[in-house]
């Protein structure tokens, strides 16, 4: 047995041990929690979820009524259906999950399947994502479909990556259209990333202003949060500016507020008041500020890594989001993962497979007589 499938056998085997935790904790806590009989709260979203499937949200009705701009409860709908909102069930099809991820990017990036779970496994958030339902394994899954499909060029995954962004938030299914723009033929600057990257901030900055009608919904969520919230404003100045057009040129700082600002108030470790957002979320942002000052120091946070330029673009398409939710990017941090994990030859991967086929295809032409 090679050492890389003697890596993914005991990264299979972690996923597995860890699923087993899980339904302890479960079966302790977790299960009181999700049903609101404990204050302790490791998930976002969960019960909301379960209340949507069992009829109990006015603005749900059924799976066809899933879907708007403002939510978008399509994926852990489906997740809980194929459960039978069983609470074990969920758990056995997140690690499901989290084990095809990790496996499928793995030989997609010929990488070390065990090391890229050990990186995941620092972000908390892979944890909560395994215990209940929720989106985030849901983008890991849309993660491997897509690296998959710019990798080897398959349709197929492509076409699983369109259908599991719709699982999970208009969003995703937006990135999945701006990298395929970016990436492909029509895109005349497409060998120039920081012209593209540039000209895709000011797309982005334009089509939020044209579209503020539509993304009504989700302002007023923004609005209703940032009355809740007594912060110092500053994301809500930034959040204005970009209402007016401003998205292109306050970019850098909203989207470095957006990943690693929670992560710097290491005080709400301390004494925290809601355990999800000032645990979970907050040792979250601390691991993307980990794992992109290991990329800074490491000389690899650079354009010409795809998996780096692929999470710029990612990061581009959900940071003039006005939610200030760090969760939205975990995505991101699976990317970053990856290039961590990748070696230093292996930076440029999308397409290499199909370039090492025609190499290959080269190399008979020339010898056949």
């Amino acid at each position: 047995m090679t050492r890389s499938r003697a890596n993914r056998l005991v990264a299979l085997m972690l996923i597995t041990a860890l699923a087993f935790f899980g339904a302890l904790f479960l079966f302790v806590e977790g299960i009181d929690a999700l049903e609101g009989r404990s204050e302790f709260q490791f998930f976002a979203d969960s019960p909301t979820y379960h209340a949507a499937v069992r009829g109990g949200l006015a603005h749900v009705d059924g799976i066809a009524g899933a879907m708007s701009v403002a939510f978008n409860y399509l994926g852990p709908f489906v997740v809980l259906k194929m459960a039978g909102e069983n609470y074990y069930a969920v758990l056995v099809l997140n690690a499901v999950m989290l084990a095809f991820s990790v496996a499928s990017l793995s030989r997609s990036l010929r990488v070390d399947a065990l090391a890229l779970l050990l990186i995941l496994l620092i972000n908390p958030l892979t944890i909560s994502s395994l215990l209940s339902v929720n989106k985030e394994i849901i983008s890991l899954v849309f993660v491997a479909f897509l690296v998959r499909a710019l990798t080897i060029g398959s349709w197929s995954s492509l076409f699983l990556a369109m259908v599991t962004s719709v699982l999970v938030r208009w969003q995703l299914t937006a990135l999945l259209i701006a990298v395929c723009l970016t990436m492909s033929s029509l895109n005349p600057f497409r060998k120039r990333r920081v012209t593209t990257f540039c000209l895709v901030l000011i797309g982005v900055s334009v089509l939020y202003v044209q579209l503020a009608t539509a993304l009504e919904p989700i302002r007023a969520n923004f609005e209703y949060a940032a009355a809740q919230y007594e912060g110092s404003g500053f994301y809500e100045t930034l959040v204005k500016l970009q209402d007016n057009g401003w998205y292109w040129a306050i970019f850098p700082v909203k989207a470095a507020h957006l990943l690693f600002g929670m992560g710097l108030r290491l005080d709400r470790l301390i004494n925290p008041t809601n355990f999800y957002n000032d645990v979970w979320q907050l040792l979250h942002s601390t691991s993307m500020l980990l794992v992109f000052a290991a990329l800074v120091v490491m000389r690899r946070f650079r354009f010409d890594d795809d998996l780096v330029y692929l999470s710029l673009i990612y990061i581009a398409v959900f940071a003039i989001t006005p939610i200030y939710s760090p969760r939205y990017f975990y995505p991101a941090y699976v990317m970053w993962a990856a290039a961590l994990c990748a070696s230093e030859s292996r930076q440029r991967v999308f397409g290499a497979y199909k370039a090492r086929r025609r190499s290959s295809a080269d190399v008979r032409t020339r010898l056949t007589p």
